[in-house]
């Protein structure tokens, strides 16, 4: 893999060396799986903050594409990055958010923290362009709830790292992917803060990841697949629906 251009911070750990570790483990195993199950689809980020995953999923996808004598079939990867870029919405009158520990108790997912630094969403796209060429990727700016519906994703996502901490963030994202039915059959869903609000099931991305994929009426079950650091979680979708072809939408 091939190191950062650009030096880029990890929020979840202080030393960079072990976020490196933990992260590139997690997602190599991942997309080891998803290649080696000739699962089609792209690779979607929501949240990135300073790029550190962002990065790292970029330079997998041009590792793995050029490993094209060791899997038999390869899907073309198009990687997608949502991110407000402006750090967290507000959780006023969000009745599950506003009472979580990390917005009423900690305070560090109040509204506008975390917000990239100036430069952020250029230094990608300029990586991305050394990395993966001029196209083949896309960077959407704004706020989940204003990004997804006018610039929707409409094709299948075989790995998607949810990065969007709050409930309500998380809660925006897998609806676009579960309704649109847009995870194939043994897509991965890497939930980056799932231990977060002391991994309370009341709050954040237990609460969400349950609820939506109830809302899916069965079409949609998950299991679990890997455990990466304190915080991370990665999940299996799998399509029970009644479609003939399970990679259909």
């Amino acid at each position: 893999m091939t190191r950062f251009a650009h030096q880029v911070e990890n929020a979840t750990y202080g030393d960079i060396d072990r976020a490196r570790k933990i992260y590139g483990e997690a997602f190599r195993l991942t997309f080891e799986y998803v290649y080696g199950s000739h699962i089609p689809g792209a690779v979607a980020e929501f949240g990135c903050f300073e790029g550190f995953s962002t990065l790292l999923l970029a330079d997998l996808v041009a590792e793995f594409r050029a490993e094209t004598e060791f899997y038999a079939e390869t899907f073309p990867r198009h990687v997608y990055v949502y991110d407000s870029f402006q750090g967290f919405p507000t959780s006023e009158g969000n009745p599950v958010d506003s009472i979580s520990y990390e917005v009423a108790d900690s305070g560090y997912w109040r509204e506008h923290e975390d917000a990239s630094p100036p430069g952020t969403e250029q230094m990608l796209r300029e990586e991305f362009t050394r990395r993966l060429g001029a196209s083949g990727w896309t960077i959407v700016p704004g706020l989940f709830s204003d990004s997804l519906p006018a610039h929707p994703i409409t094709e299948p996502v075989a790995i998607a790292n949810l990065d969007c901490d709050l409930y309500s963030s998380t809660v925006e994202v897998l609806d676009h992917l579960l309704g649109q039915r847009l995870l194939p059959d043994g897509a991965v869903l890497l939930m980056d803060d799932y231990n977060c609000n002391r991994a309370n099931p009341r709050f954040g991305m237990r609460r969400a990841m349950r609820e939506c994929f109830a809302r899916t009426d069965g079409f949609y079950e998950y299991s679990e697949f890997l455990r990466y650091g304190w915080h991370g979680r990665a999940f299996f979708a799998h399509r029970l629906g009644d479609s003939p072809n399970p990679d259909a939408g």
